[in-house]
């Protein structure tokens, strides 16, 4: 099962678009860490086939989204969140109290638009970066997220622009 995660479009919808546009041949579920959600809520019409599961960021503190969001893929559970009400910039110890409270396999969020892949005590730690405005002077990145059977293989990849 493949599964692409993506955060912090930042209004350039049009690259979430291409994204998904370009990926939605080999991707299972899309998974959206937030800011700008106005930027993904069209999918559901431009692709009907496609499975997105989307949350809020902190720039989008109008949505009445819930946000985090437990998604079941090929018998793992992912939590998804944007990361800023679990202050993802100072650390990971909030998210890993709520990966340890939900039994999660993998946890991805956003916020920090820094592409991150942390493994700690058998949970993955995904942060895709940003498709718009990465912060960690690399170019846009989403993380491609594959589960095989019996087993995880996580990788980050750029995205060309």
């Amino acid at each position: 099962m493949r599964i692409i995660a993506f955060s912090d479009s930042h209004g350039l919808h049009a690259r979430a678009e291409d994204l998904i546009n370009r990926t939605k041949d080999t991707t299972d579920i899309y998974l959206f860490a937030g800011d700008v959600l106005k930027d993904v809520r069209n999918i559901p019409e431009m692709f009907p086939d496609v499975k997105l599961v989307t949350v809020p960021g902190n720039c989008d503190y109008t949505s009445g989204d819930l946000p985090i969001q437990v998604v079941h893929a090929a018998g793992k559970k992912i939590i998804l969140t944007h990361g800023h009400l679990h202050h993802v910039k100072y650390g990971l110890e909030s998210l890993q109290e709520l990966a340890y409270q939900n039994r999660a396999d993998v946890v991805v969020y956003g916020h920090t638009h820094c592409r991150a892949i942390d493994y700690i005590n058998g949970i993955y730690y995904v942060n895709p970066g940003s498709l718009a405005l990465p912060k960690d002077g690399l170019p846009p990145s989403y993380a491609t997220i594959d589960i095989f059977p019996n087993e995880k293989g996580i990788l980050v990849a750029t995205v060309d622009y």
